[in-house]
């Protein structure tokens, strides 16, 4: 009688987590990235008519999978930021300034120009509604999500969301990552050439495997796409495939079979 009761109640502790109604799939020590998919960069001050198109992927990578780790980064940019053409008198967007280090003044670098963007608390800032409305399901019940605000400091632009342009200052992304036991990161997202890129290269300095969905990223044209990614898998090292291949390169057991599996 004891061990019968013993082996109901196990039964009754491992049912629930079979039917909990999301994805059949995970992907052990690998977290997935998703870069600035916000609204100005989709329609509005920075609208690109190529990054709808990346959407859908985004979607199946949440609907149809599982992660130990999620995270979903957001360019956060104070009123009258650096990157900013209304923060430099007589300039345009799409032109470039030369701005100085934060901490080597004699430096300087490049920064290029854009129409105001992802300022905190307006539409343009906020994460894509069927990205973050997934996200929201997510997180705190299958999937740990971690939000990286990047770019907060008006003086110096912030492509990777791992730090800043100037490696002035960190994000927590990496610790985030460490504790929680991840080596492996499945990047997508906006744009290829800019953030997608700067977080991609600064995996790979930190040791992590980096892969890059193809088509689950965009740019502003295909020749731009085309140059980051040459850059990316030529001198980076980073896998650069369609999802469509990664699936198939990456087959996992479904948590069922698992969970049966180490039931006893």
């Amino acid at each position: 009688m004891y061990f019968a009761a013993l082996y109901i109640s196990l039964l009754l502790l491992v049912v629930p987590l079979e039917a909990v109604p999301f994805s059949s799939k995970i992907h052990a020590e690998t977290a997935l990235v998703i870069i600035d998919v916000q609204n100005d960069f989709i329609t509005g001050s920075l609208n690109n008519s190529r990054a709808p198109d990346i959407l859908p992927k985004i979607y199946k990578l949440l609907d149809e999978h599982s992660w130990p780790f999620i995270v979903a980064s957001q360019d956060w940019h104070p009123i009258g930021h650096v990157s900013f053409a209304s923060a430099h008198e007589s300039e345009d967007s799409g032109s470039s300034v030369q701005i100085e280090f934060v901490d080597t003044p004699v430096k300087v670098e490049t920064q290029f120009l854009y129409a105001d963007h992802c300022v905190p608390e307006t539409w343009g800032s906020e994460i894509e509604s069927g990205v973050i409305s997934r996200l929201h399901n997510l997180e705190g019940y299958t999937s740990p999500v971690n939000y990286i605000k990047k770019a907060q400091d008006h003086r110096v632009d912030s492509y990777s969301a791992f730090a800043d342009n100037q490696y002035h200052r960190f994000t927590t992304l990496n610790d985030e990552l460490s504790r929680h036991d991840i080596k492996k990161l499945v990047i997508t997202g906006l744009i290829t050439s800019a953030c997608v890129r700067g977080t991609a290269i600064d995996g790979t300095k930190l040791g992590y495997q980096v892969t890059l969905i193809e088509d689950a990223t965009e740019s502003i044209s295909q020749e731009d796409k085309d140059r980051a990614i040459e850059e990316l898998s030529g001198v980076w090292g980073v896998d650069v495939v369609p999802l469509a291949q990664w699936e198939a390169e990456n087959p996992v057991a479904p948590i069922r079979a698992q969970r049966h599996s180490r039931r006893f």
